[in-house]
């Protein structure tokens, strides 16, 4: 008789934004990921308000930044579910094992918990808060990280560069970098965009091809309930679209 295969048990797969500065770009690149995949991935039964979508957003953050930005979005126009944990740990492990769950984005908010006793080379730098447990329980359940940083801006460059020195390589945890707010317009010799390419190759983090454009859509959309896929028809809508689009598609490879 042939051996029973057992098969895995379910698993949602997680992808998290980590940069331990905030205003880097970590809401906005969760919300709309979690938007373009909750497109391409709907409910099994769109026209039932109670079935669970497969996708659903997540945010650690204290502040509640995501939760302000999806309750202005109608609820049929949200492509997503999303939970506020606000810290509060356990609520994630549960959610990657919900069957009806394939994909979880996590916001994380910009972190300073950090404990100074510890050692430069130290695995875990965090320290004892409600926030550093937060921390380190998404970094146990994370597949991949995204970590942006924004080209000319520098003071995005060194957090960045914390995140994955300190937290993400020490954890084994597999990190792309996601070049955003990068102004196209401004730059028109791509010379900022490439400067921001070398200063990741020259440190070997692996970056994303498409980098999101800096667009003032993207600035005003948290607070007229929009995620990118419901952005009103133009030509920039367009092109702010297809950068997410590119993002999510970049994400499923790697996951």
């Amino acid at each position: 008789m042939p051996p029973h295969d057992n098969p895995e048990p379910h698993r949602a797969k997680v992808i998290t934004t980590f940069q331990q500065k905030g205003g880097a770009g970590k809401s906005t690149i969760g919300v709309n990921v979690a938007a373009v995949l909750g497109e391409n991935n709907p409910p099994s039964d769109p026209s039932d308000p109670d079935c669970p979508c497969p996708i659903v957003a997540a945010g650690i953050d204290l502040q509640g930044s995501l939760d302000e930005w999806a309750r202005k979005v109608p609820e049929e126009r949200l492509p997503f579910d999303y939970v506020i944990t606000r810290g509060k740990l356990g609520e994630l492990p549960a959610l990657v094992k919900d069957p009806a769950v394939t994909r979880i984005i996590v916001d994380t908010p910009g972190f300073a918990d950090i404990d100074p006793t510890k050692d430069l080379d130290a695995e875990d730098p965090l320290g004892s808060g409600p926030a550093a447990e937060a921390m380190r329980e998404i970094l146990a359940l994370t597949d991949l990280a995204l970590v942006p940083v924004v080209p000319v801006e520098t003071l995005t460059h060194g957090p960045a560069e914390y995140t994955i020195e300190r937290l993400l390589r020490p954890h084994g945890i597999k990190f792309r970098v996601v070049i955003n707010n990068w102004d196209s317009g401004a730059d028109r010799t791509r010379a900022d965009l490439k400067d921001m390419q070398e200063w990741c190759e020259v440190r070997g983090y692996p970056y994303m091809p498409q980098a999101i454009r800096r667009y003032k859509i993207h600035a005003k959309a948290p607070e007229a309930g929009l995620t990118v896929i419901q952005y009103p028809e133009s030509g920039t809508a367009l092109r702010a679209r297809e950068d997410f689009y590119k993002l999510a598609l970049a994400v499923e490879g790697l996951i």
